[in-house]
């Protein structure tokens, strides 16, 4: 009677040199699989850690809007979506909204994030992103003389 391996050879036939060969390999096979497996979760923790910490959370004292939803007073987590940044999500008391970011503003060097609303006719509109240590994010221009309103967050 013939003995097969998973891998379909006839171990009877192969030399024990061979078989010993065969099951290194196979257990390297595993090692390598079992360290890029960890590596993928690794970074994959890592992007979910850089993502996390680019939160900023605001208390914002008025109504305002983030592209044409209005959101009521109360608190709200202020984040970039995906790796590419190039949109960020509104979440909070008045529900969630996702807007295009229309340009990256220069770093300001504060030390603390910040958003910026624009005051225009008396409403609120959210206009600017800013984080500690990296560049900031437009979200809105005012499309009539505005006043600014920077309320402070938190990361």
């Amino acid at each position: 009677m013939r003995r097969m391996g998973m891998s379909g050879l006839n171990y009877k036939a192969c030399s024990e040199k061979g078989l010993r060969a065969h099951e290194r390999e196979n257990g390297m096979r595993k090692q390598v699989l079992a360290a890029a497996v960890v590596a993928v979760l690794a970074l994959g923790l890592a992007g979910g850690v850089a993502w996390a910490a680019n939160k900023v959370s605001v208390d914002v004292p008025f109504s305002f809007f983030v592209k044409d939803k209005e959101m009521p007073a109360g608190k709200y987590e202020i984040q970039p979506v995906g790796t590419d940044m190039t949109q960020l999500a509104v979440r909070g008391g008045g529900g969630a909204v996702v807007t295009p970011v229309l340009e990256r503003l220069a770093d300001t060097g504060d030390k603390e994030p910040t958003a910026v609303f624009d005051k225009v006719e008396g409403k609120y509109y959210l206009s600017e992103v800013h984080y500690p240590g990296m560049d900031g994010f437009l979200v809105g221009i005012a499309k009539a003389e505005e006043t600014h309103e920077v309320i402070p967050g938190k990361q």
